[in-house]
Order: structure tokens, then C-alpha cells, then sequence
């Protein structure tokens, strides 16, 4: 299994200070035992530019300013590349679906990064984008499936155990996996936090890393179709996959139901502005103590705050009508 270790996640710490900051841990208001780590509070709002800066940081300079970087995302991904390259200096390329979020990609072009649409679900843009790097020889920054990207996600861990060192449960979105794999890593390599019980929550309209956890072997869905656009992945990578068969406890499934109930009560509530993406882990928490009935010391990770001006509305219209 390719792995990382506590040492090189808390080099990543280091790494990418001045990038990516270290984001609040906020007690729930309407939540007993709950907290919230936010963040939808980073420079680019999500989690991502963790794992990019530290990717791109570790990058030789001459070879990166020679060549440039390209990613394909659904959005977030994409943004904190091309963030991390505009304070750089450097070239981006960022491949992005055609359904791509409005606001993600005005955001994207105005880093200056090169902005590709292609196709709609994650294995389409990611193969465009290779055929790209292939052809005019930039340095490919993967969203997920890479040990330096994994290693800078797993820095939201440490400032996690810092902050809650006695957390019973942490509750971590999973699209392509590189979140989860990193903050398993750093609660499941120290031994005083190895107990502490790590889920994975999946949107049921996309539940590749679910799927593949299930049934013990990397395995890919047909279709991705899903609000939380950020968790949208067909097939998981198998660096990331092998991180969640070594290091998580549990995968479940929210629907898009549940996951708007979440970012709405995230706003109304917690007065916390999440994407839907962001809000997953707080839906699969909340389903937790629904089904369960327990009321564990836990957190859950809101990954992204870039939520469209269309899609808050239909948060709040659909809250209202209910």
C-alpha cells in the first residue's frame, strides 16, 4: 500500500503555511457535542488548496515555472490550483465539466489559469486534461489520487486533534476519497487518537467509494448524478481507496434531501455558509444520531463554502416550502 506517514503530513503543515490557512473549529449552537471544522473559511473556501499548495509547493520551482500545472476538477480543485499558481507566478491549466458552477469558473479565469470545459463527470475531464498534459508537457496535479495532495488534506486532521484532542467521531465528506484519506491518516497513525472513529459520508447519487468499500475492491458506478456537485466521482483512485480500507471505520449514504437539509440548517442555525458539498458530513452526522440515537463527542468536516447564487436560493425556497 502507498501511504504517508504522521511525519510527512506534519512537513505538509508546514509546506503550506501562507496558503492555506488554519480554519476555525467551531462548537454547534443547535447541535449537543458537535463541532464544526470550517473549511469553508480558506482563501479559495475550501479544503482543497491543502492538498494543491502542498502538491505544487513540492514541485522543484524551476520545473513548475517551466512547465505549469494542470488539473481537472468540478471546481474547487480547479480554483485552489489556479490560486496557488497566481501567487506563484505560474502557468494553469484547469479542465472543468461543462455543468460547471457559474461563479467557479469566473473565479478560476479571473486567477488568470486557462479554463478548458469538457464533458460532464469526473473520468471525462480527467482524461481531456491528460490528453493535454501529454501533448504540451505541463505537470499534472491530481485532485485526489496523489500522496502530496493527501498529505496536505491530512493537515485538516491535525489542527482537528489539536483543537478536540478528545473527539469520538469525525465525520468527513468523500468524493474521490483525498479528504478522508488524509485525516484518517493523521487520527489512525498517533496512537493516542487511533480509536477515534473516522466516517465517510457519500451522496446515495454518487457512491463510488462506498460501492468499492462494500465490496472490498475498487469498483466504479455508471453514473454520477448528485446537488453536491464537489462529491460527484464515478471511480475512486486506489491510492485513496487502499487509505479508507486500511483507515476508515464507516461509509455512508445521504441523499440530496438530506444534504440540502444540511446546508440550510448550517445557514439558519450555525450561521455558516456551506455548498452542498460542504454540508454531506453534518447530513450523514445528523442521519448517524437519527438512526442510532446516540450523542458521541463528534465533528464533521464543512469542506466548502462556494456555494452559487442559483443554489442558495433553492436552499432557502425549498426550507421556506417545506
Amino acid at each position: 500500500m502507498k501511504t504517508v506517514t504522521l511525519e510527512q503530513i506534519k512537513l505538509a503543515q508546514k509546506r503550506i503555511q501562507g496558503y492555506a490557512f488554519r480554519t476555525p473549529t467551531y462548537r454547534s449552537f443547535s447541535e449537543e457535542k458537535v463541532f464544526f471544522k470550517l473549511e469553508c473559511f480558506q482563501p479559495v473556501r475550501s479544503f482543497k488548496i491543502r492538498g494543491a499548495s502542498n502538491k505544487i509547493l513540492s514541485i522543484p520551482e524551476k520545473e513548475r515555472k517551466e512547465k505549469g500545472v494542470i488539473t481537472a476538477s468540478s471546481g474547487n480543485h480547479g480554483l485552489a490550483v489556479a490560486y496557488v499558481a497566481n501567487r506563484l507566478g505560474i502557468k494553469a491549466t484547469i479542465v472543468l465539466p461543462e455543468t460547471v458552477i457559474k461563479d467557479k469558473f469566473d473565479m478560476i479565469k479571473s486567477l488568470g489559469a486557462k479554463a478548458v470545459l469538457y464533458g460532464k463527470q469526473q473520468d471525462e475531464r480527467a482524461r481531456k486534461a491528460d490528453e493535454i498534459q501529454k501533448k504540451e508537457g505541463q505537470i499534472f496535479v491530481q485532485p485526489f489520487n496523489d500522496l502530496e495532495i493527501i498529505a496536505g488534506q491530512g493537515t485538516c486532521g491535525l489542527e482537528l486533534l489539536e483543537e478536540v484532542p478528545s473527539l469520538e467521531s469525525v465525520f468527513v465528506p468523500i468524493g474521490g476519497g483525498g479528504l478522508i484519506s488524509g485525516i484518517a491518516a493523521a487520527i489512525k497513525l498517533n496512537e493516542k487518537t487511533r480509536d477515534i472513529k473516522v466516517i465517510g459520508v457519500e451522496p446515495e447519487g454518487s457512491g463510488s467509494m462506498y460501492e468499492s468499500w462494500k465490496k472490498g475492491e475498487l469498483s466504479n458506478i455508471e453514473a454520477s448524478n448528485t446537488i453536491a456537485d464537489g462529491l460527484a466521482v464515478r471511480k475512486p483512485g486506489e491510492i485513496t481507496f487502499s487509505f479508507v480500507k486500511e483507515f476508515v471505520d464507516d461509509v455512508i449514504l445521504v441523499n440530496d434531501d438530506e444534504i440540502l437539509s444540511a446546508t440550510f440548517d448550517l445557514i439558519q442555525r450555525e450561521h455558516v455558509l456551506s455548498e452542498p458539498s460542504g454540508a454531506a458530513a453534518f447530513a450523514g452526522l445528523l442521519k448517524s444520531r437519527r438512526i442510532s440515537g446516540e450523542r458521541k463527542l463528534s465533528a464533521a468536516i464543512v469542506s466548502g463554502g462556494n456555494i452559487s447564487q442559483g443554489m442558495l436560493a433553492k436552499v432557502i425556497a425549498r426550507a421556506t416550502n417545506a
